[in-house]
């Protein structure tokens, strides 16, 4: 099944102090049982458009609606292209679900990154040095506590919380682009190991399967897709959708 919708109408940008307004036009495919919706606002017949497409219900959801539209169709359907849109590739079980771990997967965190200072850097090198100017004269090297300390630490550390070490600090930008010392990511893309409540790759206390580590179908209930091809189809044929 596919059909295609005209929801609202969407401002795309500003010029000369008056904002543009596009068509916003929707496609619905449902086959097999997997549920795949993308959108398009203000789609050229050179195939580029003046807004957005892809997966922006953001926008969808600010526009003006339609005639038979209106703000509450606009934003069901919006929840139900956020929950829905490509059902056969989910990251967790049925029982991750029922525990609220798909919400938990997009709450978003801060990881602190640094880097070893000049000073701890330099003791650092100065162990490696006499270690190998002793090998090469074929003596042993016998470190001492603080050799080995000095000698076994990491050049980066990354932490999900701040942290007070006199031989850390925090890492600088290397480029456009490079968060430096911190970094936002969700739950859903950090393991246990990265942080307490990071989910990737943890087991389901029900049946075991590890969170992320294969794409499984979740059925879309057949009130949604009832709901979704019961929409009025679109009466402007867009250039491209």
């Amino acid at each position: 099944m596919k059909k295609i919708i005209n929801p609202c109408i969407c401002g795309c940008f500003r010029y000369l102090d008056k904002t543009l307004q596009a068509n916003a036009f929707v496609k619905i495919e449902f086959e097999n049982g997997k549920l795949s919706i993308s959108g398009v606002i203000g789609p050229k017949t050179n195939g580029d458009c003046w807004g957005s497409c892809g997966q922006c219900t953001d926008e969808i959801r600010q526009g003006t609606p339609k005639e038979n539209w209106s703000k509450e169709m606009l934003n069901k359907l919006c929840d139900i292209w956020d929950e829905w849109h490509l059902n056969d590739m989910r990251p967790y079980c049925k029982h991750q679900k029922e525990l609220g771990w798909d919400k938990k997967a997009n709450k978003k965190v801060t990881l602190y990154h640094y880097t070893l200072t000049a000073k701890a850097l330099k003791e650092k090198n100065d162990v490696e040095k006499l270690a190998l100017e002793m090998a090469k004269q074929g003596k042993t090297f016998t470190p001492t506590r603080e050799q080995i300390i000095a000698l076994n630490r990491e050049y980066f550390k990354t932490s999900w919380k701040e942290i007070d070490d006199e031989n850390y600090q925090p890492k600088k930008s290397l480029y456009n682009g490079d968060g430096g010392s911190t970094e936002i990511k969700t739950l859903g893309w950090l393991r246990e190991s990265d942080h307490p409540d990071g989910i990737l790759s943890k087991e389901c206390p029900v049946c075991g399967y590890k969170y992320g580590s294969a794409w499984i179908k979740e059925d879309v209930p057949k009130e949604v897709i009832d709901w979704l091809f019961a929409l009025p189809d679109t009466k402007v044929k867009p250039a491209w959708i």
